[in-house]
């Protein structure tokens, strides 16, 4: 049934990302392109034996706690910085700064680094792969790569979480500012799968580092504002 209903969004997203593409409207557009991502996903889906959703919250368990007093006890207050995958993390990772100021050397992290050291604006906890990275594995191997835009990679990521009834998102770009709105599943947003997954995904789509420099509720959603902070190369 999946693949049914998978094959009718492609087409219809198809139809829309034509028509919307001649007549120069832009919201079309990314309505087709959001079908057919969509459609993608639910081709791909297992028709039995997935997790059902309140496995998964109980699989968050006490990992957001866990997280929370690592930060506290390792005096971790600067803002969050979200890194796209790149040799050394292949993964990409959610970086805990110890400095309000992160200035992070990516040449001292690794797969297997934890604790970060050097300067105090390059100090910090390093989480790889970052909880959600197995939503992002999900959607490089039905969707493709995540590259090329924020909005297009946060689509393709969405659309992954929705298809499984676990999450929703949405991301604006104004300028260099980036509004992230996602519906998290469990505890802290930085150990937060569909978060984290959301977060990266926008680092990937952007192929530079996000600062995380707010973060408040709307209604069941989190508005996230990120900004960006360069490409890999700058920071190794």
């Amino acid at each position: 049934m999946g693949r049914v209903w998978g094959a009718i969004l492609i087409g219809a997203g198809a139809v829309l990302w034509y028509y919307g593409g001649t007549g120069g409207n832009g919201y079309i557009v990314n309505l087709g392109l959001g079908s057919m991502i969509l459609g993608l996903v639910l081709a791909a889906l297992p028709s039995s034996g997935h997790v059902e959703k309140d496995a998964l919250y109980m699989s968050c368990g006490s990992f957001p706690g866990f997280v929370e007093n690592m930060k506290r006890d390792a005096g971790l207050k600067g803002p969050p910085v979200v890194i796209p995958p790149y040799e050394n993390l292949p993964t990409g990772g959610i970086f805990l700064p110890e400095s309000e100021n992160p200035s992070p050397n990516l040449g001292r992290m690794f797969s297997k680094t934890t604790f970060v050291t050097g300067s105090r604006n390059e100090a910090g906890i390093l989480l790889t792969p970052p909880p959600g990275w197995g939503i992002i594995e999900y959607t490089l191997e039905n969707v493709g790569e995540l590259q090329g835009s924020a909005g297009y990679a946060a689509s393709a990521v969405s659309s992954v979480l929705s298809a499984f009834g676990l999450s929703s998102a949405k991301v604006f770009e104004n300028g260099r500012r980036i509004e992230l709105f996602v519906k998290p599943l469990c505890g802290d947003y930085v150990s937060d799968p569909a978060v984290s997954a959301m977060l990266l995904s926008v680092a990937m789509g952007k192929n530079e580092l996000l600062k995380v420099n707010s973060i408040e509720k709307v209604r069941d959603h989190l508005k996230i504002t990120l900004e960006p902070m360069g490409g890999v190369e700058r920071w190794l």
